[in-house]
């Protein structure tokens, strides 16, 4: 029994028995299920079938010690909370993990301090590369970073004077549709969560309001709430906007999307029939509401997929992309019933 328990443990496959199975030399199998380009497509394909065929499975810490990597990489959000970083995570390490990468996923509660401990951390942990959301005057230690070795790259937010590459969301199309949506619905008065200003997420979505609205309501005085990426944020906002007479408000952000929700509720103020809401990020608590909120999404899964592999061509070609290369992906518009019900009412209500 003993006997048979050893070779049931001795069975898995090595490189030597892909190779063999597929009629190529060890060296050309270790090329081919390294994705090298001068390994023809035929003799790629029949080597991953093999491997895939006996269920090998590459000794990670194998190749580290030969190619001096660690296969890991480390990923630094501000927060955990938050569900869109939290769904940012998820679609970084999900990819990472699809590239044969683990992640160390690290927060730093929006702390510039941290911030610095953290990248610094995950340098002292031999990461292959970074991805990070970074904090409004981080480029000094972020690009110190990079120039040590460690590819590194920004989601989310750009830094100003910062050579590092960026995968961020591009704000314009989807205000704008939000904005010309409930124009459409007869509102006049839209008031506007705006992010902090030190922020590119902040300044730039708020100069997408303003361009929008000076488009489509010229004659009409802009409702503009300055606060921040908080819940508290989104409550005080929208008492002071629905104070000031707007019939309808889109949010800055998440969070400050939850917060106007918590005001409404609290407030007895009917979303959809005494004010039009507009969320940001299409997460799930926005769908299963008694009243579905219309939001402008950033396909956060696109951010992640595009950053990882911004992060692996870097890694792989051992030299920076073009100097500060930024890919921004359009947001959308998506309308629900908190801007398309009670439409007649909220004309009567507030002009």
């Amino acid at each position: 029994m003993q006997k048979e328990r050893n070779l049931l443990v001795n069975t898995s496959a090595n490189l030597k028995d892909v190779a063999a199975a597929a009629g190529v030399s060890v060296s050309t199998a270790s090329r081919a299920l390294a994705g090298k380009t001068i390994i023809s497509e035929d003799t790629r394909n029949r080597v991953q079938a093999a491997a895939q065929k006996l269920n090998y499975k590459p000794n990670i810490q194998a190749r580290g010690l030969r190619t001096a990597r660690t296969y890991t990489i480390g990923l630094s959000i501000p927060t955990l909370v938050n569900p869109f970083f939290a769904t940012m995570a998820a679609a970084i390490q999900e990819n990472a993990t699809a590239h044969g990468l683990s992640t160390i996923i690290t927060s730093y509660d929006e702390d510039a301090l941290t911030l610095k401990n953290t990248v610094n951390a995950l340098y002292q942990h031999q990461v292959d590369g970074m991805i990070v959301v970074p904090s409004a005057k981080a480029t000094q230690e972020l690009e110190h970073i990079a120039q040590l070795g460690v590819p590194l790259v920004l989601i989310d937010r750009v830094l100003t004077d910062c050579s590092l590459p960026a995968v961020v969301s591009h704000p314009d199309p989807g205000i704008y549709a939000a904005l010309e949506h409930l124009v459409e619905q007869g509102h006049h008065h839209i008031g506007f969560l705006a992010g902090p200003a030190e922020l590119s997420t902040g300044a730039g979505r708020l100069q997408a309001f303003r361009t929008a609205h000076a488009a489509l309501l010229d004659n009409t005085q802009e409702h503009i709430f300055y606060g921040g990426f908080e819940v508290t944020q989104g409550h005080r906002g929208a008492r002071a906007l629905l104070d000031a007479g707007a019939t309808a408000i889109i949010a800055g952000d998440s969070m400050m999307t939850l917060g106007a929700m918590e005001y409404c509720h609290a407030h007895e103020v009917h979303i959809g029939d005494d004010v039009a809401l507009v969320g940001f990020d299409d997460l799930v608590y926005m769908r299963v509401q008694p009243t579905p909120l219309s939001v402008i999404d950033q396909d956060v899964v696109a951010m992640g997929q595009q950053a990882v592999q911004l992060l692996v061509n870097w890694m792989s070609r051992a030299q920076p992309p073009p100097e500060q290369e930024i890919i921004a992906i359009d947001t959308t518009f998506i309308p629900r019933a908190s801007t398309t019900k009670g439409t007649s009412k909220k004309k009567l209500i507030r002009r």
